[in-house]
């Protein structure tokens, strides 16, 4: 079964700014944690790919996040 997810923004009240999650979600989700949709974000994957809370990573596999040296 394949699933429509996107990318979208949510509101971080504590540093009065939007963070956009790397993960992808379905609608359902976003609303459910008060997430902006991004338009033209949406990608049809299989429900089996994404993780136990509904987010889909869109990274290649074995991603590491690039660290910051000082």
């Amino acid at each position: 079964m394949r699933v429509t997810v996107h990318h979208f923004k949510v509101y971080d009240a504590v540093n009065d700014s939007w963070i956009v999650p790397p993960r992808k979600s379905p609608a359902e989700r976003i609303e459910s944690v008060r997430g902006v949709i991004i338009p033209g974000t949406a990608e049809e994957v299989e429900r089996s790919v994404l993780d136990e809370q509904d987010r889909y990573d869109p990274r290649p596999r074995g991603y590491e996040r690039p660290r910051i040296l000082n």
